[in-house]
């Protein structure tokens, strides 16, 4: 196992990371490209997926883009010196819009307070051409490019349930491009705990834990950590409407936060322990706990029980 990074906190978060690579304080702007999802429009979309119950409520998609950076620069300006530029709604990289997207990165890139690009980015929609272009805005301007694509599972049975619209093997097969041909590229992934893979039949902690282990063995640099939520507008909110099934508690994801935690590798920025969505589309579960106390709980639970990021891995 790799050396074991020294944080604040017990595990390491994106905060720490931060911390490690800027000398003043950086947060995300998120934009909408309002290209929407491809895999939505021709695919049927994620089961679990509503774009709506993600956007944050600051973003006005009716705005260009690079006034969307403006004004969220503005917006956060009173704690933060520089930002990201975080593509975060759809799939801004994928072949018909990937054009558009990558004009507006250029600019954005360029001004003084961005000090990277982030993509929301599909593993079956991410181009050489465009991964070739990003490598290298981010070699000739020394800042940083991410991707963040989402896995969810490494189950194929739950990626087919959940119509992800590509396989495991498929994911691997394109973190392990990015990594062995352009290196000023860095990959992040979503994980998400309590899916379904079949009617009524959400994975076993062990599959779940099983998805960890496979991750860590990847050259990813961070990976976010969601509940499953159900929310209004997506295929599963249908499925669960009609047949209700098992969704996680809050005292259980407590519990499983704090295993995963203790079973990701020491080197991989754990940047999210809990997903959230907008309250007013959320169909279950319903914990009555907000992030921030659920985010306290964990922190405490870790502490109690000593737990470190990567403790229970062996060298």
């Amino acid at each position: 196992m790799d050396e074991i990074i020294i944080c604040e906190k017990r595990y390491f978060s994106f905060a720490d990371y931060i911390k490690t690579r800027f000398p003043y304080k950086v947060c995300k702007v998120s934009i909408d490209t309002n290209f929407g999802c491809a895999h939505k429009e021709h695919g049927g979309g994620c089961a679990f997926c509503s774009l709506l119950s993600y956007r944050p409520s600051y973003i006005d998609h009716t705005k260009e883009v690079e006034e969307q950076w403006l004004k969220g620069c503005d917006n956060a300006r009173k704690r933060y010196k520089k930002y990201y530029a975080y593509f975060q709604m759809g799939t801004p990289l994928e072949s018909n819009v990937s054009a558009d997207s990558l004009l507006t990165a250029r600019k954005l890139i360029n001004y003084d307070e961005c000090v990277g690009l982030m993509f929301g980015a599909r593993s079956d929609m991410t181009e050489k051409s465009v991964l070739q272009e990003l490598n290298t805005l981010a070699g000739d301007t020394g800042k940083e490019v991410w991707l963040e694509m989402g896995i969810q599972s490494t189950h194929d049975e739950t990626l087919n349930y959940i119509n992800r619209g590509h396989s495991y093997n498929s994911f691997v097969s394109k973190v392990n491009e990015i990594h062995d041909t352009y290196k000023n590229i860095f990959v992040s992934t979503h994980v998400i705990f309590g899916l379904p893979k079949a009617e009524g039949v959400i994975e076993s902690e062990s599959e779940m834990i099983e998805t960890i282990l496979r991750l860590n063995k990847l050259p990813i640099k961070a990976v976010k950590y969601h509940h499953l939520q159900i929310v209004e507008n997506s295929l599963l909110a249908d499925i669960y409407k009609k047949s209700p099934f098992e969704t996680l508690k809050e005292a259980y994801y407590i519990e499983l936060i704090c295993k995963v935690v203790s079973l990701t590798n020491p080197n991989i920025i754990i940047a999210r322990l809990l997903g959230d969505s907008h309250f007013n589309t959320l169909i279950a579960p319903i914990w009555g706990t907000n992030k921030s106390k659920i985010i306290s709980k964990i922190n405490k639970s870790l502490e109690e029980g000593n737990i470190f990021q990567g403790c229970l891995l062996s060298n």
